[in-house]
């Protein structure tokens, strides 16, 4: 995507809003805002419902309101129960008004959260996640990796990146020792992650596969492909579960179309890495020439 792209912005207005964006994530959706009067408005909305709550009044309470309470309740003939309790509370004290008013705006909310993420959730799923990414570590992919382990995880992966270019035979070697790697072949693989990696179906013309692996990463266990161009160079291909942008902790971020996929683009100084949805999973490629290449890597995938 580009950032002109209201489709894919959408989606993480609300995240943008509430602070829970990367730098570059954020830097991305602020300059589609800025250019974007229909995005500016949908997020000026959610400021709106905010500063609403925010500013709701809160009523001091009467020094008799128990009383009063207690002297309704004996003139009722019906038991007392805690039901009743509360609504003569709702219609005697001054806080009850307020309390029906808040009520009805989180009914609001909910209603609106409830259609906004309905009409959503099939285009989130499809434009990947390469912006939200939420892994872990040593537990199932489904938990958020801790600020710890996020923090190890990008300088491990900042380590490896940098020696890639220069030493990829050992940056290959240097994350095999520190997540469990095991070299496997297709079959072997399919034992261990359950599913046939996707360069088992080949790759395009200029690639070769040099090895697969399979690492117990941090984020969740994946398939590691280190594939060779024909100039000798390295490029590697990751496959996992997780879709965790912390792999390449505050390095410059930015949304592309790639073939026909929405793509998280990585500024590796040297190379890029990027980010898509391939199916159920994500694929990284990392030491990627430029976006043209990513391209090309998309359409074959797609094919294979």
């Amino acid at each position: 995507m580009s950032t002109n792209d209201c489709k894919t912005v959408q989606p993480y207005l609300s995240a943008y809003h509430d602070g829970e964006l990367s730098a570059g994530q954020a830097a991305t959706v602020a300059q589609h805002v800025e250019a974007c009067e229909s995005c500016a408005s949908e997020l000026r909305a959610f400021e709106s419902l905010g500063s609403a709550f925010a500013q709701a009044p809160i009523p001091a309470k009467r020094d008799d309101l128990w009383q009063r309470i207690e002297r309704e309740l004996s003139k009722a003939n019906e038991p007392v129960t805690l039901s009743r309790r509360f609504s003569v509370w709702v219609r005697e004290s001054p806080y009850g008004a307020g309390l029906v008013s808040m009520a009805a705006s989180i009914l609001l909310l909910l209603g609106f959260g409830l259609w906004y993420g309905g009409n959503n959730k099939h285009e989130m799923a499809g434009n990947g996640r390469a912006m939200a990414m939420h892994g872990n570590d040593g537990h199932t992919h489904d938990d958020e990796m801790s600020a710890e382990h996020m923090v190890e995880f990008a300088s491990v992966m900042d380590d490896y990146l940098q020696k890639l270019p220069s030493d990829p035979d050992g940056a290959e070697q240097m994350l095999l020792t520190k997540y469990d790697g095991e070299k496997v072949d297709t079959e072997g693989a399919v034992k261990l992650v359950g599913y046939r990696p996707i360069v088992s179906g080949g790759l395009p013309e200029g690639y070769s596969l040099a090895s697969t692996s399979v690492l117990k990463m941090p984020c969740c266990t994946c398939v590691k492909a280190v594939c060779k161009r024909n100039d000798g160079s390295t490029l590697v291909l990751f496959e996992h579960d997780d879709e965790e942008t912390a792999w390449f902790g505050d390095r410059r971020q930015s949304m592309a179309m790639c073939g026909d996929k929405d793509c998280c683009l990585v500024d590796l100084d040297s190379s890029i890495a990027a980010t898509w949805k391939q199916g159920t999973r994500s694929v990284t490629a990392v030491g990627v020439r430029d976006q043209d290449e990513v391209a090309k890597l998309v359409t074959w995938l797609n094919k294979s």
